[in-house]
């Protein structure tokens, strides 16, 4: 953590982080062991020095453990242990000696660099400005969301559906990872442990007439900006409330929703790039967001060295599969990324978090591009079962089935979630112009690949020019060969190769390569 400033209500600022540091050592209530204790005086100093972005599992282990220079954090978890303990000691003080403190020490899971916020004040205390105003963090914090309880007008049945909403759309906010979910007790006390949400999500229900509506809006707690509203009028009965419900996570929990979105553009246009954890996964979302192949070494570089520190993260590892995996099958750097490398991460997401839609679907399409096809189907069939009537990449489960092999079962997957859910990812369209191509359906696939609106590097161009080629509209079709032609120069010599990373199927892969010729681009 680094600070932005010196001036003198920055350092003022660090004396009473300073002063709260003692006070916690002092502190009978404070049960940490003595290697603990050195272990949080030793961040915080470093921090307050201004050289928290250099504390690694490595530096800790080396200045507080004793470990030699060559200390590996995958074969010794000491640091991991100790800081799990350290949370608990902190916790256990605030909740005792500390809960009137005016200044808060936090270390937050997935990372090293301590947090330093205005504390619960007695009532009647002022909270010091400048303590909230000059230790200003550059490191992100995990972003987390507090799920009200939808408001509703008094009435059973009006009860029972804002009952009904908010567990719905809790469990479908969890499934998606993005984002860590706290609620509000029903004594009205905040169940987070002490620690501030990012975001709250607020919603209410009403009757109009006949007819239910539900409106939903997202609030940034740091700003008081709301970043999103929406209002959503179900059909009558338990299922469509229940796709409200999903539709709204999607909307702000996906990998695409609002959430990642503020942050992303938030810290993109900010002074400093995002250190920590969920910095990491924030240089992945830039790079799959803007498209800029200059942002690609970064985003790897920066989550080889999470899951180097923090193998324990999950998402960490669903995310440098899925760059290694892109890397591979759209060849767009020269950095080797072999596909068994990205099996290996995505199976390392999978084997610590199982159950994850997202882990799953990742290893199910690093096997198809690798050519494993029933490993991949296994895979999609797994995501698929462990919430079956979720939206949480029910595009992408359906894209895998598809693709390798199972049409009928993948296509109908697809179809589902497109219908559902209006915020599905593009895979959607690519599996569905893929089957209309299967099956000889020119005029359709043509469609599709209009509404694909992703560029993904240079799939779009190509959906359009062979649906166009086949169709017979050869002017249209040479004009997007042309452009597939830009944006991937060398597709005449690797256009073979790449259609069939995905392209599992002979025929399938004939006929794509026909309408190509077809618009004038003949591949080698």
């Amino acid at each position: 953590m680094t600070y932005r400033s010196t001036r003198p209500a920055d350092r003022s600022a660090r004396s009473r982080v300073r002063e709260q540091l003692d006070r916690i050592l002092g502190s009978g209530d404070f049960d940490a062991s003595k290697r603990s204790q050195e272990f949080l005086r030793f961040i915080v100093d470093e921090t307050l020095a201004g050289r928290g972005e250099q504390l690694t599992q490595g530096s800790i282990a080396v200045k507080v453990f004793n470990r030699k220079d060559d200390f590996d954090p995958l074969l010794d978890p000491i640091v991991r242990i100790q800081a799990g303990r350290l949370r608990r000691s902190l916790e256990r003080y605030y909740l005792l000696a500390g809960k009137g403190d005016s200044v808060v020490i936090d270390v937050p899971r997935g990372a090293y660099l301590p947090v330093f916020r205005p504390g619960s004040e007695a009532p009647g205390a002022e909270v010091p400005a400048e303590v909230e105003a000059s230790l200003a963090p550059v490191a992100v914090e995990w972003p987390s969301v507090l799920v009200r309880g939808f408001e509703a007008p008094t009435g059973e049945e009006n009860e029972e559906t804002a009952v009904r909403l908010t567990e719905e759309l809790t469990l479908e906010l969890c499934r998606y990872r993005e984002v860590r979910v706290l609620l509000r007790r029903e004594d009205g006390e905040a169940g987070w442990g002490g620690a501030s949400p990012t975001f709250e999500l607020r919603g209410r229900v009403r009757r109009v007439g006949d007819t239910t509506q539900i409106v939903a809006g997202l609030v940034d707690r740091r700003t008081g900006e709301q970043v999103w509203g929406d209002e959503y009028q179900p059909e009558e009965g338990a299922p469509a409330l229940d796709d409200v419900a999903r539709v709204i996570a999607a909307r702000v929990g996906a990998e695409h929703g609002v959430i990642v979105q503020a942050l992303k553009g938030r810290y993109h246009l900010g002074p400093s790039r995002p250190g920590g954890a969920y910095g990491a996964l924030l240089r992945s979302h830039l790079f799959f967001f803007a498209r800029d192949l200059a942002e690609y070494p970064e985003a790897v570089a920066s989550l080889q060295h999470t899951v180097a520190e923090h193998p324990e993260i999950a998402l960490a590892w669903s995310y440098l599969a899925r760059l290694y995996m892109v890397n591979h099958s759209f060849e767009l750097t020269r950095l080797l990324t072999p596909i068994d490398d990205a099996i290996s991460c995505a199976d390392q997401a999978v084997r610590l978090d199982p159950t994850s839609s997202r882990a799953r679907c990742l290893l199910g399409s690093t096997l198809l591009v690798k050519g494993e096809r029933e490993a991949a189907r296994n895979e999609a069939r797994e995501a698929l079962r462990f919430n079956p009537s979720s939206l949480v990449y029910l595009e992408i489960i359906g894209f895998v089935l598809a693709l390798s092999g199972e049409w009928d079962e993948g296509i109908s997957l697809v179809r589902s979630a497109v219908q559902r859910n209006p915020h599905h990812l593009p895979h959607a369209h690519y599996a569905l112009w893929a089957g209309h191509m299967e099956r000889g359906e020119f005029p359709e696939a043509s469609t599709v690949a209009l509404e694909h609106r992703d560029p993904m590097f240079f799939w779009r161009s190509l959906m359009r020019a062979s649906a166009l080629g086949q169709l017979g509209r050869t002017e249209e079709a040479e004009a997007r060969a042309a452009e597939l032609l830009r944006e991937k120069p060398d597709f005449g010599e690797r256009g073979r190769v790449l259609i069939g990373h995905y392209l599992k199927a002979q025929s399938l892969q004939d006929t794509v390569i026909d309408g190509l010729k077809k618009a004038g681009l003949t591949l080698r």
